[in-house]
C-alpha cells in the first residue's frame, strides 16, 4: 500500500494553510475530509480533524507547524483562545520564521484583552517583516481598539503603499477618520473605493457606518441593506442594522440581528467592533422589553450559536491575500 504525504500548496489562504493529501485507496476517504476541514480552520470540529491528521503519522515532521497554525486557527473562531495561544506558540516554536504566527498570536492576545501583548507579538512581525501589509493591517485593528487613531493611521497608510488592491485598507482608514469626526474625508474614502468597483458590501457599510455617527439614520439604513443584499450574512451590516433598529425603537428585532452579527463575526471586516457593540448592546437589551421597562432575559444558547455558527452563517466577505511562496494575489476570506 502506498503511503499518503501531504504537499503544501503555494502559501496562506487567510486562516488555514492549503495541504493536499495524495491518497490511495477508498480507506483514505475520512483523512481527506480531515484535510478539507483543518484546512478551512473553521470551529472546534475543524480542530478535531487537525489533531488527527497530525496523529496519524502521515504528516512529514517538517509540516507539522501548519497543523498547530490551522488547528490554532480553528480553536481561536470556536473562542477557545488559551488553546488557540498554545498552538500558535507551537508553530513557532517548529518554525521561528513563519511571521504569521506572530501575527495570528497577537491577534488572539488581543480577542483575551491582553492588548499589550497584542502589540508585542504584532510589532514583532511588523520589526521582522515590514513589507507585509497584512502585519500593518492587523496592528492598526488593534491600535484602533486602543484608541491610539494616530498610529492605526500610519500603519494603514504603510499598508497602502504596499497594496493598493485591498479595499478594507481604505475603509478601515475611513472608519477610523469617522472615529475622529472627519466624516467628510471618511466618505471620500469609501466613495473611492466604491468608485473603483471594490468590496461593494464593505464598502456600503463603511459608508452606513458613517452616515449612522454623523446621526443621518435613514441614510445609514439605505448603505446598511445595499451591504445586505451584497452578502447577507456580513456580520457587521448586522450589527449596525441592529442599532439602526434600535434607535427605532424595535428592541426585539434588534436583539436578532446583534445575535446574527455575533454568530458571524469571526471573519467579518470590522469584526472586532462588531462583537464589541453586539455584545455591549445585548447587555443593555437583555435586561430591557421593547417598552424600555425590565424585561426577561432571552438567551440562554447564544454562547453556543457564537461558538458554532452554522454553515450558512460562514459566508466571508472576498479580499485579496497575497501569497509570499509563489508572488501572486488571490481572492480569499477576509479577515481582520
Amino acid at each position: 500500500m502506498l503511503r499518503a504525504c501531504f504537499v503544501l500548496i503555494g502559501g496562506v489562504l487567510t486562516g488555514g494553510f492549503l495541504l493536499v493529501a495524495l491518497l490511495a485507496t477508498s480507506a483514505s476517504a475520512g483523512m481527506s475530509q480531515d484535510l478539507a476541514s483543518c484546512t478551512a480552520a473553521r470551529d472546534r470540529s475543524a480542530a478535531a480533524a487537525c489533531t488527527r491528521v497530525m496523529n496519524s503519522g502521515r504528516l512529514p515532521r517538517e509540516q507539522m507547524y501548519i497543523g498547530h497554525f490551522n488547528r490554532g486557527t480553528a480553536y481561536q473562531r470556536a473562542g477557545d483562545f488559551a488553546k488557540a495561544i498554545s498552538d500558535f506558540t507551537k508553530v513557532l516554536e517548529l518554525k521561528p520564521d513563519f511571521l504569521r504566527a506572530y501575527e495570528a498570536r497577537g491577534m488572539v492576545h488581543d480577542d483575551r484583552g491582553e492588548k499589550d501583548m497584542a502589540l508585542a507579538d504584532l510589532d514583532e512581525a511588523v520589526k521582522r517583516d515590514g513589507k507585509q501589509w497584512q502585519f500593518l493591517y492587523s496592528r492598526a485593528v488593534v491600535l484602533r481598539a486602543n484608541g491610539d487613531r494616530e498610529a492605526a493611521l500610519r500603519d494603514l497608510d504603510a499598508a497602502i503603499d504596499l497594496n493598493r488592491d485591498a479595499a478594507f485598507i481604505p475603509l478601515m482608514r475611513a472608519l477610523i477618520l469617522a472615529d475622529q469626526g472627519s466624516y467628510e474625508s471618511a466618505r471620500a474614502e469609501i466613495n473611492r473605493v466604491l468608485a473603483e468597483g471594490r468590496d461593494d458590501a464593505a464598502a456600503h457599510y463603511a459608508r452606513a457606518a458613517v452616515a449612522f455617527a454623523e446621526g443621518r439614520i435613514d441614510a445609514a439604513e439605505e448603505d446598511a441593506d445595499r451591504a445586505l443584499k451584497l452578502h447577507a450574512d456580513f456580520a457587521a451590516a448586522h450589527m449596525l442594522k441592529g442599532r439602526i433598529l434600535e434607535e427605532r425603537g424595535d428592541k426585539t428585532a434588534a436583539r436578532k440581528r446583534f445575535d446574527r452579527a455575533l454568530a458571524a463575526a469571526t471573519d467579518s471586516f470590522d469584526g472586532r467592533t462588531t462583537r464589541r457593540v453586539a455584545n455591549e448592546r445585548l447587555a443593555v437589551l437583555g435586561k430591557l422589553g421593547n417598552d424600555g421597562k425590565p424585561g426577561k432575559e432571552k438567551r440562554d444558547n447564544l454562547a453556543a450559536v457564537r461558538a458554532e455558527p452554522k454553515a450558512e452563517q460562514r459566508r466571508p466577505l472576498d479580499c485579496k491575500v497575497f501569497l509570499p511562496a509563489t508572488g501572486s494575489v488571490v481572492s480569499a476570506k477576509c479577515s481582520e
